[in-house]
């Protein structure tokens, strides 16, 4: 009786296991069908649902059909503008298909996926700059596909947004009176971006700053006087040798700063002055010409 209780368990495992199998084999079937459907409908959210749900049991469709959904999945996110999940699918399609001839497509859309992540200039742009990576990674690939048009028109849009992203940066610091450094970021844009801006508008904002750095050198310098007299009182109270050591060190830090952008204000003159000269040169019949020498005369010097 034991064996044959033994032998009628065995016999509902492996029906209950071919069950299995089959309805497996139903699933994927199903959901890859119903997924092609809603791809053709345009339900993209529906179909990326139903591609996922296939490729679960991937094991039972054929290989175009496991190529084809991976494609669909990644192109179903792209379309649905879920970028960064179409990001993972393309470039794991890309991965397992790395010379058929819709991988052109597939790198492209990674492409403008990874430039679609930050939509907008004002937040962090290191997608952007993946975006250019793959871009040229793209035309190295593929310098006869039909989409290096589109790739290259993908590349000046993601060093505009870039460029966009530095004077966002620039201007920050300049309403909050941080001069020096939006001068720094005007410039680098300047010269890393120039195609990509108003030069000339750049530029005068690049020597607006600069003009301006005295404002900041004053804030700055003020704010390191009253740490050293903080710092000097602290001194007077000083017990241990140890104390006033380490507080007589954080003075002569202090003090050093306190040179270190009196320096500042004198090298921020210097350019400026060598900028209006260049500016002058470059661009004397323009509007910004006219308010750099309103804003030279605020300052009391000769343009």
């Amino acid at each position: 009786m034991r064996i044959l209780a033994l032998l009628l368990s065995f016999l509902f495992v492996i029906g209950c296991a071919k069950m299995t199998e089959e309805k497996r084999m139903r699933l994927a079937k199903e959901n890859y069908r119903e997924a092609l459907q809603e791809f053709k409908e345009k339900d993209y959210g529906d179909a990326a649902f139903k591609f996922n749900e296939a490729l679960k049991f991937m094991d039972y469709l054929t290989p175009e059909q496991l190529e084809n959904a991976r494609f669909l999945l990644a192109k179903s996110y792209f379309l649905d503008e879920e970028y960064v999940d179409a990001i993972i699918a393309l470039e794991d399609y890309i991965f397992y298909y790395p010379k058929l001839p819709r991988t052109e497509e597939a790198f492209y859309m990674l492409v403008e996926s990874y430039l679609n992540v930050a939509p907008d200039p004002y937040r962090d742009q290191e997608y952007t700059w993946k975006a250019i990576e793959k871009a040229k990674e793209f035309l190295t690939r593929f310098p006869n596909s039909s989409y290096v048009p589109k790739v290259k028109r993908l590349i000046e849009e993601a060093y505009k947004k870039i460029a966009k992203h530095e004077l966002y940066i620039a201007e920050f610091y300049e309403d909050y009176g941080y001069y020096y450094a939006a001068a720094r970021r005007y410039q680098e844009v300047l010269i890393n971006f120039a195609p990509y801006i108003s030069e000339v508008e750049v530029a005068y904002r690049y020597i607006v700053a600069l003009l301006n750095t005295d404002k900041q050198v004053k804030m700055e310098k003020e704010k390191i006087k009253d740490l050293l007299e903080e710092h000097k009182e602290k001194l007077k109270e000083a017990k241990t040798t140890e104390e006033k050591r380490a507080i007589m060190k954080r003075i002569k830090f202090l003090e050093g700063e306190i040179k270190r952008w009196e320096e500042i204000g004198k090298m921020a003159k210097k350019e400026a002055l060598e900028a209006v000269k260049r500016f002058k040169e470059a661009y004397p019949s323009t509007k910004y010409y006219l308010l750099l020498k309103r804003e030279l005369k605020k300052k009391g010097w000769k343009s």
